[in-house]
């Protein structure tokens, strides 16, 4: 409560709401009018709790969930009656709610000012990650309360302000164009929807015919809105440095797909019989036989990393703490074996200290070693 008189409306909501967070309390403005010289027509701001009021069901048979729960909280606003500016009346002071701790994440009082959203933008711009910009803003406005939600969301309408009316695939389609990429595209038949596209930057062409040696390919999911795989390849020089060769977003994992997007990358080289020596993929049979089909003269290496791991997760299923190291330790020596006789000799030892563990070592046996091991073994 207070006897106090304020100029403007804008001063008494900046005063209610700076209280409130004083008392963790959330107050809104629930209903406002403004006297136009009809009946029933005055200059008046009601203020009540973010929890007033109920929830209203709707009838699309959705489950939905609400935090209002009929908070009685209110605050009546009016100009004084000898003009001394406007007065508040607090109606009812009482709560049905407890109050929390702490507003950090509070979706009201979290929300960004001006200044705070120009600050997002300005780090967005700069292609600074989320959680460097809750930082910064945090250094910067101490009593800022806003979570990483709120950062992520504002990044994203400063996105589809750039964006316009253009969808996400029309807006990649002109930042494609308008930096000189070399891409290509093709569409469902009959039909506006994009299957694939595929896009290089023109150095990374330069670079792929200098240095043509060894290409690492492999996938990322779960990456955009429409839950396309995002196919990547990368290029290595003769200094062991790697550079991006091309992106493609696929519609699907078939050979098929596999089969268009490595077509327009082998477009990419100048002379015509050019192809890698090494591609480099995990144990993905569909692209590797799209490999085979495109690039026949090209050897196509498994990625031990990506093996390691499989065969280290196999191992935690079916074999005992005590002997999983040592079997790991056996398994590399098997992978790392320099010559034939080595690697006849190291997988008896794997098969000796697995002969309890038939399921592991069948898995090892058909999984890896038997189809794959010229393209992963040292030997």
């Amino acid at each position: 409560m207070t006897t106090e008189r304020f100029g403007t409306q804008e001063e008494i909501i900046r005063w209610i709401k700076e209280v409130g967070i004083d008392n963790k309390v959330t107050v809104i403005i629930s209903r406002s009018d403004t006297e136009t010289g009809k009946r029933g027509r005055s200059n008046k701001i009601i203020f009540g709790c973010d929890k007033g009021g109920k929830h209203k069901i709707s009838d699309s048979g959705t489950q939905s969930a609400s935090k209002k729960c009929g908070c009685p909280f209110k605050i009546r606003s009016t100009p004084a009656k000898n003009g001394s500016g406007w007065k508040i009346d607090v109606k009812c002071g009482l709560y049905n709610h407890g109050l929390p701790d702490r507003l950090e994440g509070h979706s009201f009082i979290g929300r960004l000012t001006t200044y705070e959203k120009q600050h997002v933008a300005d780090l967005a711009k700069r292609h600074v990650p989320p959680r460097h910009i809750l930082l910064s803003l945090q250094d910067r406005y101490p009593e800022n309360v806003t979570r990483i939600t709120q950062v992520y969301k504002h990044k994203s309408v400063i996105q589809k302000e750039i964006r316009g009316p253009r969808s996400e695939i029309q807006h990649l389609f002109k930042l494609i164009e308008d930096a000189g990429y070399v891409y290509w595209s093709r569409k469902k038949d009959d039909s506006e929807v994009v299957r694939e596209i595929f896009w290089a930057h023109p150095d990374s062409v330069k670079l792929l015919n200098i240095f043509p040696i060894v290409l690492v390919m492999d996938s990322t999911y779960k990456t955009n809105k429409y839950r396309q795989p995002l196919f990547e390849i990368v290029g290595m020089t003769s200094t062991e440095l790697t550079f991006a060769v091309g992106f493609a977003y696929m519609e699907s994992e078939q050979t098929e797909n596999f089969l268009w997007v490595l077509e327009k990358l082998k477009e990419l080289f100048v002379k015509k019989d050019m192809c890698p020596q090494v591609i480099l993929t995990d144990r993905d049979l569909a692209l590797m036989k799209a490999i085979e089909i495109v690039f026949p003269r090209s050897i196509n290496l498994l990625c031990r990393f990506h093996i390691n791991k499989n065969v280290g997760a196999k191992c935690k299923q079916h074999v005992v703490n005590d002997l999983q190291k040592t079997i790991d330790t056996l398994w590399m020596e098997v992978v790392w074996a320099s010559d034939e006789v080595e690697y006849g000799q190291r997988l008896h030892q794997l098969e000796q200290a697995c002969v309890d563990y038939s399921e592991f070592i069948n898995y090892v046996k058909d999984t890896w070693l038997t189809p794959h091991r010229h393209r992963f073994v040292g030997a």
